[in-house]
């Protein structure tokens, strides 16, 4: 049976996108869209059933996508902190929601986040609003200075502000509408999703000697005696410099690709290696025989070959169109053949919509950027993929952004975890992930962090711990 979801005028594109994502993409519920023009009181989205004659409906707040235009897309129309967290009461019983939800637009003066009655459920938090500014990332073009790389900061984020970027809030807000639709009408199923890993690896430098003459060479010598104090990577870099004058570099430290396949493989996961078109001291990574033999050698194991676009080209629509080219034929040249492309930005950078519209102008088919770089958790509130919107042009894509939520260097770097507290966040975001039946997304890189047997026995162990 069809639902029909009757909401105010104006936004419609925003409204369909968002209502495909969650009752049809989510929930595996057909819907249709009627438009209601006549508005008493405070605007509302209501939620019945074609062809029933009980009456009942869900009935949910509008709020954000209701806001005046010259608001539209400001800093005014995001919410002021401290937000409310509304209890769930009874709703919750059975459900992944816990006692209280965080709202970001709610009704005035709101106490619960929803009541139910003999006609149906009223939300009183607007989950297709939140949905919306979640996944499209509405804040980032709102609101906002960027970081020395053009990035939005964790810090400037709602979520970020008020301590919730280790909840999935969007799935919240799903779980939310899914329990007053089953309160509503008992015999309502849903489209069923399980727990999941993605293991990416993002290949900057493929080989610790590619592109580097004596002086470079000289310093990394150096940061392994002076700061990572590891006399046994400092042998172990000599060697291969040695072999790299002889054609030969499975030896080199940053070579864990294979080590990389047998730990997904251990556990069923297929890795995506994401391949960098240049980096600081090389200017085509691609046109080294023994990376392009590389990208052969991963797809012949069973892993994704993906682009990691360079430096820059989240505002270049023509350097990611050509990157994606040249990996792609360099790619099939070597016998990769899959049905799909996708990738992840270098250094994450990424602007609202511009990375977005280039990928899905490229032909790429994901984009798995979206993570803050210096703090794990769900930067788009969500563990599941998704399709993505063009807030400018006011249009769905064909592009799916990927979950993506932990990267290695966030934890060593930007957090300074040691190794213990590391794996906790990492198994933190995973148990959200597993309450939502979701997708952990992990970025872990081939080179600096797994250059010790204790860093690769940390690691796999991590990943056995977090495989489904």
């Amino acid at each position: 049976m069809t639902f029909c979801v009757t909401v105010p005028p104006g936004r419609v594109p925003e409204r369909r996108y968002v209502l495909d994502v969650v009752l049809a993409d989510r929930l595996g519920l057909p819907w249709r869209l009627e438009t209601c023009s006549e508005i008493r009181g405070a605007p509302e989205v209501r939620i019945t059933r074609d062809g029933a004659a009980d009456g009942r409906a869900v009935v949910l707040p509008d709020v954000l996508l209701a806001v005046a235009d010259e608001a539209w897309l400001t800093a005014t129309s995001l919410p002021r902190g401290p937000l409310p967290r509304l209890p769930v009461g009874a709703l919750g019983e059975g459900t992944p929601l816990g006692e209280r939800i965080p709202a970001l637009w709610s009704r005035p003066g709101a106490g619960c986040a929803g009541d139910a009655g003999p006609e149906g459920v009223t939300l009183h938090v607007d989950v297709l609003g939140t949905v919306f500014a979640l996944l499209t990332r509405y804040e980032e073009l709102a609101d906002g200075p960027r970081d020395s790389y053009d990035r939005f900061p964790a810090a400037r984020s709602v979520a970020g502000r008020e301590g919730l970027l280790g909840v999935p809030l969007a799935d919240l807000c799903v779980e939310l509408l899914w329990a007053a639709l089953q309160r509503t009408w008992p015999d309502l199923r849903r489209r069923p999703t399980s727990y999941d890993v993605l293991l990416s690896h993002d290949v900057d430098e493929p080989l610790s000697t590619l592109g580097r003459g004596p002086r470079l060479l000289a310093r990394q010598f150096a940061g392994d005696v002076v700061h990572r104090r590891d006399a046994g990577l400092v042998l172990r870099r000599a060697r291969a410099v040695a072999d790299a004058r002889r054609g030969r570099f499975d030896r080199d430290p940053h070579a864990t690709f294979d080590f990389l396949c047998d730990v997904s493989e251990r556990h069923g996961l297929r890795s995506a290696f994401y391949f960098l078109a240049a980096n600081d001291v090389h200017d085509d990574l691609l046109g080294h025989p023994w990376v392009q033999r590389l990208i052969g050698h991963v797809h012949e194991r069973g892993h994704e070959v993906g682009l990691h676009a360079g430096f820059g080209t989240y505002r270049d629509g023509g350097r990611t169109a050509a990157e994606f080219c040249r990996l792609r034929a360099l790619a099939e040249a070597q016998g990769v053949d899959q049905p799909r492309w996708g990738g992840r930005q270098h250094y994450l950078q990424w602007v609202n919509p511009d990375t977005w519209r280039h990928w899905d102008d490229a032909g790429l088919d994901y984009e798995c950027t979206l993570a803050f770089s210096e703090i794990a958790g769900f930067r788009t509130g969500t563990c599941h993929p998704y399709r993505a919107f063009d807030l400018l042009r006011r249009r769905p894509l064909r592009l799916v952004e990927q979950p993506f939520q932990v990267m290695d260097v966030t934890l060593f770097g930007y957090l300074a975890l040691r190794p213990d507290a590391a794996r906790e966040t990492i198994l933190d975001v995973a148990r959200q992930c597993r309450r939502f039946g979701g997708t952990l997304g992990l970025l872990w890189h081939n080179d600096e962090v797994l250059r010790t047997a204790h860093q690769r026995r940390w690691y796999a162990e991590t990943v056995a711990a977090i495989a489904p």
